[in-house]
């Protein structure tokens, strides 16, 4: 008997299975993290940027923007956004009047896809806006699930997904009084 269990401890022919099957599931695990977190980057990229270009298209315009015109700056979005469905992305622009040293919300747009961004933060806007001068905040977001969320779930992640978003504010670029304000179809007529 003592032989063979002195056999059995000098065995080495399944040490590499055992490794194996010991080592794989923390390998799966860690290319599935690197994965996740490369496509969070590129995600965080691509909002970041459609936001800078919206906020960009919008501002070049002389103090007075169509809403058919802002729907054609989604279009630019999504070309940015893809291979992200722009159905999970929420584009929404202000416009902000700086009046008698308040900050006031003139107009506001959106897509109507994703879910909400929240409004827009306006602290300190006002130090940054001379009166009677407006400023266009774009904001951008979207949810970002990991793959491993759905092998580990919140346990591992804390929540099943993750808001990406961004906000960049801009300062309309016509000389003087800048101001932009947005109408629905025609200058004039009601505001956005």
């Amino acid at each position: 008997m003592m032989r063979l269990l002195g056999k059995f401890a000098r065995e080495t022919r399944g040490v590499a299975a055992i490794e194996f099957a010991l080592i794989v599931p923390f390998v799966i695990l860690v290319y599935l993290g690197l994965f996740d977190l490369t496509t969070l980057i590129t995600v965080n990229r691509k909002v970041t940027y459609s936001t800078s270009v919206v906020a960009d298209l919008v501002t070049q315009n002389n103090t007075n923007v169509l809403q058919a015109q802002i729907t054609d700056y989604y279009n630019a979005a999504e070309m940015v956004m893809d291979p992200v469905p722009m159905s999970d992305v929420r584009v929404e622009v202000y416009g902000y009047r700086l009046v008698a040293g308040a900050v006031n919300q003139i107009w506001s747009v959106n897509n109507g896809q994703g879910s909400g961004c929240g409004a827009p933060s306006t602290a300190d806007l006002d130090d940054l806006m001379l009166g009677g001068n407006d400023m266009v905040i774009a904001q951008v977001c979207t949810d970002f699930t990991p793959r491993t969320a759905m092998f580990l779930g919140e346990y591992l992640l804390g929540a099943p997904n993750f808001t990406v978003s961004q906000q960049i504010a801009q300062r309309p670029r016509q000389v003087g009084n800048a101001t932009l304000t947005c109408f629905v179809s025609s200058v004039g007529g009601a505001t956005c």
